[in-house]
């Protein structure tokens, strides 16, 4: 039995369809009644339980062989990641696959919260793997459609740093071939998942411009500006927009996130996704 942490979310929400599709008997976690029916509808057995609660996690986990480690990107990550460590160790987990991340935060408030997380996991004695991927696409395009659609531009704050963007569905991949293969093969490793080519914010928007066919501008803020939005316009606290956002286009200005490997391609035999075959299938949300 494989045991999908954030199951209705982002990246566990991808690899648990992944999963399903291979005939893998799959357990996801859920926090609400009406979530957990949706992914029995799946084809996936839910559980309803909360990583903040130790002894919920210890329940989930009876009867699991691997566990996918994902958890929501805030302050809570190292009590919720150790929360479930702590209750595989005791249900007598096989392996554990941790999704990290490849961009280089250098010491920020996210890096250190996930590094006492890594640290807990390769001290448990458990198998453990992590897949990291650079930033996803989904994260770093999609969300910028409605502005991209209704105004042909969208904003950010990487200079001229470059990003090797992923699709998620390609992470979802490389951790469903980790999850189902030979946990001493992939021990200890740390995959990083990154697409093909890596790219300025400004050529994004070139690429854009091409596959949709009309001019898309990228326009490069201030920091302090683009908080400015963040919090004005686009909904974000001022208590999260740091983990959430700021940080990340810190990283991408330093450089940091102009990561490439062949890891995917290694894991499943496949090139990965482009940025203009993403943009291409979501072609109707970009407004193509």
């Amino acid at each position: 039995m494989i045991f999908i942490c954030g199951a209705t979310g982002n990246f566990g929400g991808k690899v648990l369809r992944r999963l399903l599709e291979l005939g893998e008997p799959v357990r996801g976690l859920t926090h609400s009644a009406k979530k957990a029916a949706q992914l029995e509808q799946l084809g996936a057995t839910a559980v309803i339980g909360d990583m903040d609660d130790a002894a919920s996690m210890e329940a989930a986990l009876l009867g699991v062989d691997r566990v996918f480690l994902v958890s929501p990107m805030d302050e809570a990550v190292e009590r919720r990641e150790k929360n479930v460590i702590a209750a595989a160790q005791k249900a007598g987990v096989h392996q554990v696959v941790k999704l990290h991340g490849a961009v280089r935060h250098r010491g920020d408030r996210l890096s250190t919260l996930h590094e006492a997380s890594i640290e807990a996991l390769k001290a448990s004695g458990l198998r453990w793997t992590l897949v990291s991927p650079n930033s996803v696409m989904e994260t770093a395009l999609l969300t910028q459609a409605d502005s991209i659609r209704t105004a042909n531009m969208f904003v950010g704050a990487a200079g001229d740093g470059k990003v090797g963007l992923v699709a998620g569905g390609d992470c979802a991949q490389a951790a469903a071939v980790v999850l189902t293969e030979d946990p001493e093969r992939h021990h200890a490793q740390n995959y990083e998942i990154t697409g093909p080519e890596s790219l300025t914010f400004a050529e994004f928007a070139e690429r854009f411009s091409r596959v949709l066919g009309r001019t898309i501008t990228y326009l490069d803020l201030p920091e302090d500006e683009f908080r400015r939005i963040l919090v004005e316009e686009a909904g974000f606290s001022e208590e999260t927009v740091e983990i959430d956002v700021l940080c990340h286009f810190r990283a991408y200005r330093r450089g940091d996130a102009d990561v490439l490997s062949d890891a995917y391609t290694r894991l499943t035999g496949n090139p990965s996704t482009s940025v203009d075959t993403f943009i291409a299938a979501h072609r109707e949300a970009f407004g193509g």
